[in-house]
């Protein structure tokens, strides 16, 4: 790991006990900022990651599929390190014939992948440590509080620069349709929740949504002995083509950022209306059982629980299910009144909807208005402490669309981020870099004339 980074340190300490950054999440995305950040020979960063240390982020948790999507051979956050990528540790693992019999990673490798990736890269991670607040600096250049609860202990950290790097919740939250939420917490969860599929045994479970994760539960809930589950959707076909495959170049990851604000703004709309398909896996894995059913044009418009405790589901035309549990499949808001962490800010933060006049009425005009850097823009009149805020998370999706945190565009993400630190740390530094040069002494010639034995090493060939 000396091989990768730059010569020497370079940043100046930013005080006793101060860090030079602060990463929110140990998931895939705050690790790949950590080691971003290495790479630019940047100290003094850490990640606070609320979980244990077994864990990375979603996939032996919540995450239910049996593969990734993501393309196996896709840049990502091993940034252009052959030894780091996916593949090498698989072969490493596995063999080589295993990489190459395999088309997309399965789930728990890539966890395992990103355990050995953490200890590897060595970022600096403290575990089980739940953010409680972060608050903004006293004056315009000071540093951020950030406070925080360790097993029942209150601690506190002091940082520059905080990166927000928490995942799908990172831009608001889950998201439950009103008359899901309105059902007893005992009856349903949504597909983030830790859900006890053990208990769906001999039940029948309806999930709402069609998606990956839709399929993915209603498998994981057959495959714990669910008497019956139902896979409820809106349209009258599933969907078949994946929009993200099309993003997958350079241009899009790398560059999307750079177009207009009225191009960012038409993709956003075009793409945002597109649907996106379950996996192929998913959908023969769900249907490798005779009691799953696929419920096509359904839109809920009722649901009740009866009286003997049963939940009555009436659709928009008409037809009736009954279940013992509904999953929500219903995927996540950008909304970022939502994040505790993020409210001492809110009234500072310049939203899309402040920005371009298209958005103010549109769900999408709630993303973050987003610099080049993923950092957060300060409203009109705020303190420009606000930019050293940075939001690596889905609400990026309409600045920075799939390089805000997805798989497909994280590599893209993560250089822009860094990149951007790494900028913004030198304007900063500047005078004091340039008062350092001015009084900088190296000497490299102390004899001008034939070397003698003892003066240090003389190369006498151009080959060793």
């Amino acid at each position: 790991m000396e091989l990768l980074g730059h010569n020497h340190d370079w940043v100046p300490s930013p005080g006793d006990g101060v860090l030079n950054v602060l990463i929110i999440g140990g998931g895939q995305a705050g690790l790949g900022a950590a080691f971003a950040l290495q790479r630019h020979r940047i100290d003094r960063v850490k990640v606070l990651e609320a979980g244990p240390e077994q864990y990375v982020g979603c996939w032996d948790r919540y995450a239910r599929m049996h593969t990734l999507r993501s393309p196996k051979n896709m840049k990502g956050i091993e940034l252009d390190i052959p030894s780091l990528h996916t593949r090498s540790w698989f072969e490493a693992k596995y063999g080589k014939e295993a990489w190459d019999a395999t088309e997309l990673v399965p789930r728990l490798d890539w966890h395992e992948y990103l355990v050995w990736y953490r200890t590897t890269t060595g970022v600096d991670v403290d575990f089980n440590t739940c953010v409680t607040g972060v608050f903004p600096p006293e004056q315009e250049d000071g540093d951020f509080r950030v406070t925080a609860e360790v097993e029942g202990e209150q601690v506190e950290y002091r940082a520059r620069r905080v990166i927000f790097a928490l995942g799908l919740d990172g831009g608001g939250g889950p998201f439950l349709p009103d008359m899901v939420k309105a059902l007893p917490r005992e009856l349903r969860a949504h597909t983030e929740d830790a859900i006890d599929f053990s208990s769906l045994a001999g039940k029948r479970v309806a999930v709402l949504g069609g998606g990956a994760s839709g399929f993915d539960n209603a498998s994981v809930a057959l495959e714990a002995g669910a008497a019956e589950v139902s896979v409820h959707v809106r349209r009258h076909e599933i969907p078949t083509q994946n929009s993200l495959r099309w993003m997958e170049f350079p241009g899009m990851q790398e560059h999307f950022f750079d177009l207009s604000d009225e191009q960012k703004w038409e993709f956003s709309l075009f793409n945002g209306g597109l649907p996106q398909p379950p996996t192929q896996a998913s959908v023969w894995r769900a249907f490798g059982f005779d009691n799953f059913r696929l419920v096509k044009d359904s839109r809920w418009a009722d649901v009740k629980v009866n009286d003997a405790g049963e939940i009555v589901i009436t659709d928009d035309v008409g037809r009736t299910t009954v279940a013992d549990f509904v999953i929500s499949a219903t995927g996540y808001s950008v909304d970022l009144e939502l994040r505790p962490e993020l409210k001492e800010f809110l009234p500072n933060i310049a939203l899309w909807k402040d920005m371009f006049e298209p958005a103010k009425d549109h769900p999408l005009g709630k993303c973050p208005y987003l610099g080049d850097g993923f950092q957060f823009t300060p409203a009109e009149g705020a303190p420009q402490f606000i930019s050293r805020l940075f939001h690596f998370s889905t609400g990026a999706r309409a600045s920075h669309a799939l390089a805000g945190n997805q798989l497909s565009g994280i590599y893209a993400g993560l250089t822009r981020m860094s990149g951007r630190i790494a900028k913004d740390i030198t304007i900063e530094n500047w005078p004091g870099f340039f008062e350092d040069f001015q009084a900088f002494e190296h000497l490299e010639v102390s004899n001008v004339g034939r070397h003698t034995e003892g003066e240090g090493w003389y190369p006498e060939s151009p080959r060793y």
